[in-house]
């Protein structure tokens, strides 16, 4: 009795070529899962994550609060994060960030107050130090509920010991 090799070897391939076309599947699809459950909200972020994600800041040195970027479009229902710039140029101390709105809270595009914003913010709202000469990069996250109304959104920036005046605009489309 004589086998046929060539059967034998074709069937084994195809096996082969089967489990490796499962087992890419298999990863494709735990690869996006995982791609998915990294999406975070405001409310699963921790201040230092915030921190971490503000990315490059477009500040001159001399400055000793910057904010890179002061003006951001977001849309209902989705999460953008700010960055602020803090350089201590005396001797190391505590800083505080405090975040209002301005009244009345924004424009609409047809210039019509908007008298609350509803807008929710997280930032480092503790006091932390900075040494001499340092500077502290801090991230300033923005939520922008569904059911916020179109306009610009205007909030002051304060840190304190530092008296100076900033501004955030959040333009919702």
């Amino acid at each position: 009795m004589r086998y046929n090799k060539k059967g034998i070897e074709m069937s084994i391939s195809f096996l082969v070529t089967i489990i490796i076309a499962i087992t890419i599947f298999i990863f494709g699809i735990r690869f996006i899962y995982n791609l998915s459950g990294e999406a975070t909200e405001l409310e699963g972020l921790t201040t230092e994550q915030l921190d971490q994600r503000i990315g490059e800041l477009l500040c001159e040195s001399s400055e000793r609060v910057c904010i890179g970027i002061d003006k951001r479009k977001i849309t209902r229902g989705k999460f953008d994060v700010f960055g602020v710039k803090i350089t201590n140029i005396k001797e190391g101390r505590n800083f505080e960030i405090n975040i209002n709105p301005t009244s009345p809270a924004g424009y609409t595009r047809n210039n019509d107050p908007i008298s609350t914003s509803g807008i929710k913010m997280k930032y480092r709202t503790d006091n932390f130090f900075i040494k001499r000469n340092d500077e502290e990069n801090i991230g300033i996250g923005v939520e922008v509920p569904a059911d916020t109304l179109a306009g610009t959104y205007i909030f002051n920036v304060k840190v304190q010991p530092y008296d100076s005046l900033h501004k955030l605009y959040v333009e919702v489309p």
